[in-house]
Formats: structure tokens, sequence, C-alpha cells
């Protein structure tokens, strides 16, 4: 399993609800915000994977509230790979208050890799340097 990365967040006015607490389908994004971050980090940047034919759309996504998160709290959001097969990628997450270290949100997310046309696509055979870039990072774990 890969070792976990982690994104920081403010909490923003606009992302809560009048009770000031944030709105659950924050937490999906922020999972978002997080791989773009990942990705680029690696080397393996959605923009430059898009440019090269890959594209990685979202094939399922979960997440358990655990706690709530509130205006201006700052919130990591941690991510690591939970499985890959060269076609298929899945994402673990766990969102943390920054400060206390207190759970607020866990999930995942399941991705495959696509042609511009659609086509499905592996990795390992049609993108063997980035199929080594992400295999390398699992093993770093």
């Amino acid at each position: 399993m890969a070792k976990e990365y982690g994104y920081k967040h403010l909490v923003q006015y606009y992302e809560t609800d009048q009770m000031a607490v944030v709105h659950h389908s924050n937490y999906i994004r922020w999972f978002e915000e997080a791989r773009v971050q990942f990705f680029e980090e690696i080397g393996l940047g959605y923009k430059h994977m898009e440019e090269i034919g890959i594209i990685s759309p979202v094939v399922s996504v979960t997440a358990q509230f655990k706690t709530m998160t509130k205006f201006y709290d700052r919130v990591v959001i941690g991510l690591k790979i939970s499985k890959y097969t060269g076609v298929r990628l899945e994402f673990e997450y766990e969102v943390k208050d920054a400060v206390t270290g207190e759970i607020r949100c866990t999930g995942k997310s399941e991705h495959c890799f696509i042609s511009p046309e659609g086509r499905l696509i592996s990795l390992k055979k049609d993108f063997p340097e980035q199929h080594a870039r992400l295999t390398e990072i699992i093993q770093e774990g």
C-alpha cells in the first residue's frame, strides 16, 4: 500500500450551510482537490495526462461522515492508493482536523483509465512510463 499524502484546506464560508457546518457535498470536492494535487506532486498531473491521451473518470465515490467540520476549520485531507491494476485505481481518504487530529470524514473513490474516445486503456500496456511511476509510488509505502 502506498504512503499517505496530505492536502491542507481552510474551510470557506460558502462551503457551509446555515448552521456554519460544511455541506456534505464539499467533502467529495476536497477528495478531488487532494487527488489532483497528489498527481501533480508525483509528476502525473491531470493536464499532462490528458494531453498525452489518458483520462481518468470517477467510477464510484463514497464518504462516511464522522464529525462536523465548521467554517474556518483547517483540515488535512489524507489520501493513499489502496488498489491499482493498471486499468483501475482506487484511493482512500481521511479528512482530519489539522489542529486536533479528529477524523471528520473518510471515503473512497475508484477510477478507470480511458482514451479521449472513451476506450478503456491499460497504463501497463499503453503508457508504461506512467504505469511505472504509479507502481513506484505504491511501493514507497
